[in-house]
């Protein structure tokens, strides 16, 4: 064998320790993304929200209920209307006809903050005062830069305050909603008039989309609602002291409890894409030409759906969906009572219990195995993810997910790096001397090859072609070298197909053997099966050589089992080979030498008959007198295995 096999004293790894690495890489791996997680990386964060997207797309539409319309600002309204903005007076009539079409509940998601036309403003004031359904708007400012210029106020206008949440619970508990410094009311004659003021505050995560809902912004020490949870309170005919906010993290709406983090924000369950909810246009709702009962008991929201208005959002389902489509999702949430909860509370223990499934199984499995468990976790994960969240319970993919990926990847990298390198260098090593499955079996337990040598019981066998000096001197050199590869192939075939080791071809001679680098029971058994096999196999060949009209080659056999140095031999760090020698070695070689004399094909000594004399049929052929024994030999002539 090659010099490559003294390398083979770094592969004989303790597996134990292998498998300890393997535990501790997960360990490892859990213990960082816990800590990422409890820092709130923001990378991971917006990962894990990006998840929560694709979960809504997969999930699709879900129905709305009847109650919640839109209103729409549309292009065919501002074509038929004029330019935007309207004059108040189309608001008015717009009030009118809803409060005359049945609706319960009537929300502006348009802004009155500056006067107009005196006989306008009159018109639209009175349609609000007469319909006594209406919610206004209000936009909270979170710094004074810039937004003074723009109409905003930093004090508490009189008409504001009966607006805010009047009921709070577990008010000693950590809450951390966003808190304004300054304001931008509706116009008092109108908010004197509307039924409650509410804001109209988005709160786009840091990627841009809209996935949250604002329950409580804090202003000078009062808490304000939004404009969808106050007319949802409306349409339930709920009073102000219904309205309970909890710091425990809730918003309580008489029996229903609006699940919120504890920054006051409530995950919006979106129902669809843009168009998911019944939309009228504004210019058919004063044309007359809606549906008959399409308002009668329902919140109508109105708000802008043309995009030259610049009311479009980025949600988990559109990168574009107007602002008023998300406050008609908040509306029917609260009224379907349908909400999303989030739970950071699993991700640590699932973190561990991936880490550590894969920290203790990958090492024990093969590479494809390893994979197949990783994938299975990992699917199984996703459907698990996607069913929670059906089900109204946000629980986080990332990290868990993470730490499959992550304990996969490392203990891939770090088995790549160890355990399949050393499988790699002894198939490199054994593969071209031994059988795949004692490659395979040397893989899994690299210590049975014991490399710096050892005593023990082996069976050799020497194969010689008869002539072949004489054989090569008769013919052309391609001739020779064509029919030897043919033959020296053909044997080492059956060598392995015996599990057997080749030791070396000597020109036209074949050294094998049996019992290393493995250890096999009946070593002397599958030697003996294997010479009859390569006769059996030789006959073959003469018959094809003859009908090719080529010499006919024919050889001898030696067999002998007994006690022999097995090990890696030769010059350290030049040429190395992985050999046996002794007494015993020396006497098969001799007996091979011995089957012409005797005119046979396979003989066996004495020692390897002992070991199969019950399944073999020899010919005793005598006693011979080799160098190295003090007392003859016998020798057999192996004829056949006893059936």
């Amino acid at each position: 064998m090659p010099h490559a096999l003294c390398s083979m004293r770094s592969v004989k790894m303790k597996v134990k320790n292998i498998k300890k690495v393997g535990l501790y890489i997960s360990l490892a791996v859990a213990l960082v993304l816990s800590f990422m997680h409890i820092t709130n990386v923001r990378l991971f964060e917006v990962l894990e929200e990006k998840s929560l997207d694709l979960r809504f797309a997969v999930r699709g539409v879900v129905a709305p209920g009847p109650e919640t319309v839109i209103v729409a600002i549309d292009e065919k309204s501002i074509n038929k209307l004029g330019r935007w903005p309207w004059p108040r007076s189309v608001w008015g009539r717009v009030v009118e006809r809803l409060t005359e079409e049945g609706a319960k509940v009537i929300v502006f998601d348009v802004f009155f903050s500056e006067n107009e036309a005196v006989e306008s403003d009159d018109l639209f004031q009175r349609a609000v005062m007469r319909s006594g359904r209406v919610i206004l708007p209000v936009v909270f400012a979170f710094s004074e830069e810039g937004y003074r210029e723009s109409g905003f106020v930093s004090n508490v206008p009189d008409f504001m305050t009966p607006s805010a949440y009047t009921v709070m619970r577990n008010t000693d508990l950590l809450f951390s909603p966003p808190e304004a410094k300054m304001v931008l009311p509706t116009l008092k004659r109108f908010s004197a008039f509307a039924s409650v003021l509410a804001h109209i505050n988005m709160n786009p995560d840091v990627d841009g989309t809209l996935r949250w809902e604002l329950l409580a912004v804090k202003y000078q020490g009062d808490y304000y609602a939004p404009i969808g949870l106050q007319a949802a309170r409306l349409y339930m005919g709920l009073k102000e002291r219904d309205l309970a906010l909890d710091f425990k993290g809730a918003v309580r709406l008489g029996d229903t409890v609006v699940p919120t983090d504890q920054f006051g924000r409530m995950l919006i369950n979106y129902r669809g894409p843009n168009g998911t909810f019944p939309m009228y246009s504004v210019s058919d709702i004063l044309d007359r030409k809606t549906p008959k009962g399409a308002f009668n008991n329902t919140v109508a929201l109105i708000g802008a759906t043309a995009q030259g208005i610049f009311d479009l959002r980025v949600t988990p389902f559109s990168p574009n969906m107007a602002g008023i489509e998300k406050h008609a999702s908040v509306v029917d949430n609260i009224l379907r009572g349908d909400f999303i909860r989030r739970t950071e509370l699993t991700v640590i223990p699932l973190v561990f219990l991936f880490a550590g499934i894969l920290g203790v199984a990958i090492p024990r499995l093969g590479a494809k195995a390893g994979a197949a468990l990783f994938l299975g976790l990992l699917g199984s994960y996703v459907v698990v993810v996607y069913f929670f969240f059906v089900a109204g319970t946000w629980i986080n993919f990332i990290y868990p997910a993470a730490a499959l990926v992550l304990a996969h990847t490392s203990q891939t990298a770090y088995r790549f790096f160890t355990e399949e390198r050393r499988a790699r260098d002894i198939r490199k090593m054994f593969s071209s001397y031994v059988s795949k499955r004692i490659v395979d079996e040397l893989i899994r337990d690299p210590a049975k090859a014991k490399l710096g040598g050892e005593r023990k019981e082996i069976t050799v066998l020497f194969s010689d072609i008869r002539g072949f000096t004489s054989f090569s001197e008769k013919h052309e050199p391609e001739e020779v070298v064509s029919m030897l590869n043919e033959y020296l192939g053909a044997m080492t075939d059956i060598i392995f197909q015996y599990d057997g080791t080749l030791d070396k071809f000597v020109g036209d001679a074949i050294m094998a053997l049996w019992g290393a680098p493995v250890g096999q029971p009946d070593h002397t058994q599958r030697a003996v099966r294997c010479a009859l096999a390569m006769r059996s196999k030789l006959g073959e060949l003469q018959a094809k050589w003859a009908a090719e009209g080529k010499a006919v080659l024919d050889t001898g056999i030696g067999i002998n089992t007994g006690e022999m140095v097995v090990g890696n031999m030769g010059a350290e760090g030049k040429k190395m080979d992985y050999t046996v020698i002794g007494d015993h070695v020396n006497l098969g070689a001799r007996v091979e030498s011995l089957t012409r004399q005797y005119n046979s094909h396979i003989i066996i000594t004495e020692f390897t008959y002992e070991k199969v004399k019950d399944i073999v049929q020899v010919n005793e052929l005598g006693s011979v007198t080799v160098k190295g024994k003090e007392r003859p030999v016998v020798i057999y002539d192996l004829v056949g295995v006893k059936e």
